[in-house]
């Protein structure tokens, strides 16, 4: 286990030893449903090791985080989640593109780089374009993928070696992008030195990411887990970025994965002037608490309240005589398998897209069905555990609600749907 993961004693973006802890949270399985790789070389199941999720808040930086790291290699090399597969993000990417294009100038023959590009949804929108474009990801067989499908991606991690070898044969990047990207990454340091390496000096680095105020004001538990290790937030990208020669000049609020935020980032002496809402994002998360671990310490305590009455309901189902299934098997969705801990609760499992037929943890080995068979086997309860699409799910199920099934959505507030 030791070679699999890692604890770190100092936060990833400064560097501080300040690290407080602020959410206690339930271990879960170091690998998730994303990843190919379910055995170790010994024959055990990854799938059955769990480390802690607990979350810790750097009092420097203000940076939200996990310091318990699973090797990326085990997580990324074999990675099956497609970004294809995702209700509504290629959307979200092309209106990104054209966002980008617009804002930095971007023209034909321009270079962009994405790094954690997975399946060059993305970098497509600016190929489209016109523009040149140069993926990065570890993932072997989904780089092979992109890169037969016209999107150039490099399998590897990126990082400074990765970035010069960009900049030999490519040249400069006019905008560099990393997409849900930055929170996977524990060595920020490097990430960032990357960047500065193939960023043009009139260059824009862009990244999206969960952020850490809407995490903790919507109850976005199922965002937490092994694969997210940093949780971002205005405050410490400013603060941290500039020791690396870099400006965070605009910050904007995003609707995607129930609340995310997106950074425009250039070199300290870059053209853009910096936008007012920089600073009037800092000034509201430290009015609404972000970095008072009293403020976390509430999100814990909602947490277990949310949990107390899922158990409450599906006591009552099963003495009925009934059975309880659970909707999604996403990484988050099973990652709240662990924290609601319905692992001897549930009977089965059904999603749209799942990746695999069975999910199995600590305590747990489950059959996964498509969403189609739902009235056919007829759970007595249904947890939506991916509670983002509980209105697409249920509206497909009216024989199973004739039937009188029961939907439960138990983020961001406990709720029966529809």
């Amino acid at each position: 286990m030791t070679e699999l993961l890692t604890v770190r004693s100092t936060c990833r973006l400064c560097g501080s030893e300040r690290l407080l802890h602020t959410i206690p949270l339930a271990e879960v399985p170091i690998v998730s449903p994303n990843v190919g790789t379910e055995k170790d070389d010994a024959g055990q199941r990854l799938t059955r090791l769990v480390a802690p999720l607990d979350t810790y808040l750097c009092q420097d930086c203000g940076l939200l985080q996990l310091i318990h790291v699973v090797d990326p290699a085990l997580i990324y090399r074999n990675y099956l989640y497609r970004t294809a597969v995702s209700m509504g993000l290629p959307d979200h990417f092309h209106r990104l593109s054209q966002a980008m294009i617009s804002r930095i100038g971007l023209e034909p023959g321009d270079l962009v780089v994405e790094f954690g590009s997975n399946d060059g949804t993305l970098l497509g929108h600016f190929a489209e374009a016109g523009l040149a474009v140069q993926g990065v990801d570890p993932a072997v067989q989904i780089a092979t993928e992109a890169t037969a499908r016209g999107v150039p991606t490099h399998a590897d991690f990126f990082g400074t070696r990765v970035a010069r070898q960009i900049v030999q044969e490519r040249g400069r990047a006019k905008a560099v992008i990393a997409n849900n990207a930055m929170a996977n990454i524990d060595d920020l340091g490097e990430i960032l030195a990357g960047v500065r390496d193939v960023l043009a000096p009139d260059g824009v680095f862009v990244f999206e990411t969960q952020y850490a105020l809407d995490v903790l004001e919507k109850t976005l538990l199922d965002v937490i887990y092994h694969e997210h290790i940093s949780t971002f937030s205005v405050q410490p990208v400013v603060r941290a970025f500039a020791d690396h020669g870099l400006t965070a000049f605009d910050a904007e609020r995003i609707a995607t994965k129930g609340g995310s935020i997106r950074f425009w980032i250039q070199h300290e002496r870059g053209h853009f002037p910096v936008a007012d809402r920089v600073q009037e994002l800092i000034a509201l998360e430290q009015r609404a608490g972000l970095y008072d671990p009293v403020r976390h310490k509430r999100f814990a305590d909602k947490v277990a309240a949310i949990k107390t009455e899922l158990h409450r309901l599906v006591r009552d189902a099963k003495q009925s005589g009934g059975q309880v299934a659970a909707y999604g098997t996403s990484v988050g969705c099973a990652a709240l398998i662990h924290q609601f801990e319905l692992e001897d609760k549930l009977d089965m499992l059904f999603d749209d897209t799942p990746f695999k037929e069975r999910l199995d943890g600590p305590g747990y080995d489950l059959p996964v069905y498509t969403g189609g068979t739902l009235a056919e086997h007829d759970p007595a309860l249904v947890i939506v555990l991916a509670w983002r699409y509980a209105d697409p799910i249920t509206a497909k199920q009216a024989a199973y609600l004739e039937g009188g099934g029961q939907f439960v959505v138990p983020l961001p507030e406990i709720a029966t749907a529809p």
